[in-house]
């Protein structure tokens, strides 16, 4: 029995490392990062439509934690903390923007806002399961906030 473990643990270090496994990252309980590879040791973020890079590590510490993950990893120290460092308007949707989030300068997300009359709803970034419902309201209203306010960034 112990062989086979042995086994299983050989068979998924060389799936991780050939690039062909993907694991969840979970970041305190605040979200969690899905479908992350690693590719030839290096670690590779999931994009939204295999095209946009909707979510990045702005660490160096983070980063190579990341190099050392199999299957699933957490981050226990999550303090939350966000900083909205820009909000763009889409060159090819009126009513659309893009804005990128900090989250206590380890990771960037792009969410994706949207103004509809008088309404302004957020979607999430693909590749990214919110687990904290009042963490994420947070952020949905100061982009709400900045959409609705003025937009010089």
């Amino acid at each position: 029995m112990a062989r086979l473990r042995q086994a299983a643990v050989v068979i998924l270090c060389l799936l991780s490392v050939s690039g062909g496994f993907a694991f969840d990252v979970q970041y305190g309980s605040l979200f969690k990062v899905k479908g992350i590879k690693l590719k030839n040791g290096l670690p590779v973020l999931p994009l939204s439509r295999n095209k946009y890079a909707n979510v990045r590590v702005l660490d160096k510490e983070t980063f190579e934690w990341l190099k050392g993950c199999a299957l699933f990893c957490k981050q226990t120290e999550a303090p939350g903390k966000i900083r909205i460092l820009s909000v763009r308007a889409a060159k090819t949707r009126p009513g659309m923007w893009i804005s990128e989030v900090a989250v206590d300068q380890k990771w960037l997300f792009s969410f994706l806002v949207f103004q509809r009359e008088k309404q302004v709803d957020v979607v999430d970034p693909e590749g990214v399961e919110i687990l904290d419902k009042a963490w994420t309201d947070r952020i949905y209203k100061e982009l709400q906030g900045r959409i609705s306010g003025p937009q010089e960034e």
